[in-house]
């Protein structure tokens, strides 16, 4: 059975969503090569972090999400730090790095996801099986071209009812998964330690439509750029060879589909 995943940073341990055969299931663990270790015959596995590190520019991707999420929304895409700026220790060392790299600064939400960053960057340049699986999304972009435009803060009760609402009118097997999610990882007992904390609501959501996302299969993925003249077969690449893209769907791409 073909199984799409969605990862997302959850405060303690990587969240990883998981559909296969239309059936959804939710689970943290403790780091990307856990991720890998659970779901390496996924046909695909889209992850919120960025992947691709560029040396002297802001990446072209990360204009193209902002320019397609407009407005305040587009606060939600931050800009890539340089590899100069990764590799850093310190938050200081890393805004001189960013800097000296390309003229800018780095801000703090940037930097606090450095080690994250660090450990996808490092873990696609040693699994070379994993690069053609592992790819970069953004759940702001996916929820915005599943519902058609701009969605509200995820930061609240009506931003989240809303993102369950695109979800289960996107693909007619997430009906119900986000509560039986929360009942059953956030307000029961998991079996398992790394239980999802009361703050991961958002997280669960957002995994959630990266899966779907990845459901739509990569021949289906749209990717954000900043040049519409850019060939969309020509992914730009970082120094490692890894591809500056951030990939997103639209609602008829999704497998499984709503019924008529």
């Amino acid at each position: 059975m073909t199984s799409y995943v969605g990862v997302d940073w959850a405060s303690r341990g990587w969240l990883a969503v998981a559909i296969e055969d239309g059936e959804w299931t939710a689970r943290m663990h403790p780091s990307i090569h856990s991720v890998w270790f659970d779901h390496r015959d996924a046909a695909a596995i889209l992850v919120d972090i960025p992947i691709g590190l560029p040396e002297s520019a802001r990446r072209d991707c990360d204009r193209g999400a902002k320019a397609f999420l407009g407005g305040d929304r587009a606060r939600s895409v931050f800009w890539t730090p340089s590899r100069a700026a990764v590799e850093q220790e310190t938050y200081d060392a890393a805004k001189r790095a960013n800097r000296d790299a390309r003229g800018d600064s780095l801000s703090t939400q940037a930097w606090g996801l450095i080690p994250r960053i660090r450990e996808v960057d490092r873990f696609l340049r040693d699994t070379e099986a994993a690069r053609a699986v592992v790819a970069e999304s953004h759940p702001e972009v996916c929820y915005a071209s599943f519902a058609g435009g701009t969605v509200g803060s995820k930061h609240d009760d009506d931003g989240l009812q809303e993102r369950r609402a695109i979800l289960e009118a996107t693909a007619e097997s997430a009906a119900g998964v986000y509560d039986e999610f929360v009942e059953t990882h956030i307000e029961g007992q998991p079996s398992w330690a790394r239980r999802i904390g009361e703050s991961n609501r958002d997280d669960l959501l957002d995994a959630s439509v990266l899966a779907l996302t990845a459901s739509a299969g990569a021949d289906s993925l749209k990717r954000t750029f900043d040049d519409p003249e850019t060939d969309r077969a020509s992914v730009p690449r970082d120094a490692e060879g890894l591809p500056m893209q951030i990939v997103y769907a639209d609602p008829e791409s999704v497998s499984p589909k709503p019924q008529e």
